[in-house]
């Protein structure tokens, strides 16, 4: 074969994959365009949303402290900001990005590291960093260091070990509503990993050495220390359950938090294999469940040695870097401390 048509079939082949590359990314781009408009069109006539934390939930300390930490100028400030620079979305909706920025912010202050599953509520971060005095304030109210958010324009990169468990807290302290699933996409998707489950299947005076949870706050918030205290007991106690009995007890329950909580320890126990095939609410939830699922930045509050969690993606650790990522898609930044 002559230089010059070996030539040829190289450009051929480096055409062919960027014309590919294009389309996909194009592609890609339009679901996103549509995605966005569908949670906007969705969330105009949404219900109000409920409280920051469920009742009994073991972060209302967290929460209360986390509403203490943001004035309400700034509060202002920001809702006009994000109203102006974004005019098609509605009030509602910025109510419900606004609360679930807040959840955020306290899974941040509970787990080593968050990653981003919403370019709904990262938007609305985003503006929030544009009142730098005020957003470092809040921070250190908050957590007691900064939270920084560290850009990542990264492509898609599954990781659904970190959604499983980013749901599985998440239900713990929040309960689960279809206005939230429509935000930060469809919820247990994906079994946590037994290795990962089995550090905590018993009760332990100090964290796990897997880094899982927040060891900065741990040490130095009071009210981190509690929330992530009865995180690890109720999932000691789901894992002990799930051992000693091997048949499920209860039908998926997406409106009851402990059933839910109770069939997502369990079937990623005993039949990851099938998880999402127990998971999945039937056909009229899924109506309401939210298809959105984007990962691009998360927020860390410990120690100052992790950079590199998965690569390509970004998300928040309890050390001063994020990394992180999606369950499936891509992301646009981190936050460290």
């Amino acid at each position: 074969m002559s230089k010059g048509l070996i030539i040829i079939l190289i450009i051929m082949v480096v055409f062919s994959l960027a014309s590919i590359s294009l389309f996909l990314r194009k592609s890609l781009k339009e679901v996103r365009s549509r995605s966005r408009l569908n949670i906007t069109r969705r969330l105009r006539n949404a219900p109000p949303p409920p409280d920051l934390v469920r009742v009994d939930s073991p972060a209302v300390d967290l929460a209360n402290k986390l509403k203490q930490s943001i004035p309400a100028s700034f509060k202002d400030a920001l809702r006009q900001r994000m109203m102006s620079e974004h005019p098609g979305i509605s009030e509602r909706e910025y109510e419900w990005r606004w609360l679930e920025l807040q959840r955020f912010f306290i899974l941040c202050a509970v787990l080593d590291r968050v990653p981003m599953f919403s370019k709904a509520v990262d938007e609305l971060w985003h503006e929030m960093l544009m009142y730098t005095q005020e957003y470092q304030r809040f921070s250190e109210r908050f957590l007691g260091r900064m939270l920084h958010h560290s850009p990542n324009a990264a492509e898609a990169v599954p990781i659904p070990g970190e959604r499983a468990w980013f749901d599985l807290v998440y239900v713990e302290l929040f309960g689960w509503t279809p206005q939230s699933a429509l935000l930060w996409g469809p919820f247990f998707r994906n079994p946590v990993p037994r290795h990962e489950m089995e550090p905590y299947q018993y009760k332990s005076g100090s964290l796990p050495a897997d880094r899982r949870f927040n060891a900065w706050t741990y040490e130095h918030s009071s009210e981190a220390h509690k929330a992530i205290d009865a995180v690890l007991t109720g999932l000691q106690e789901r894992i002990d359950t799930s051992i000693r009995r091997p048949v499920n007890q209860h039908k998926v329950n997406y409106h009851h938090p402990e059933i839910l909580l109770a069939s997502a320890v369990f079937f990623s126990w005993n039949d990851p294999d099938d998880f999402t095939r127990h998971m999945v609410p039937d056909a009229e939830m899924i109506k309401k469940d939210g298809a959105a699922v984007y990962s691009g930045t998360a927020c860390t509050s410990g120690n100052d040695d992790r950079h590199d969690h998965d690569s390509n993606t970004s998300g928040c650790d309890g050390g001063s870097s994020c990394s992180g990522g999606s369950s499936c898609s891509s992301c646009g930044g981190g936050c460290s401390s």
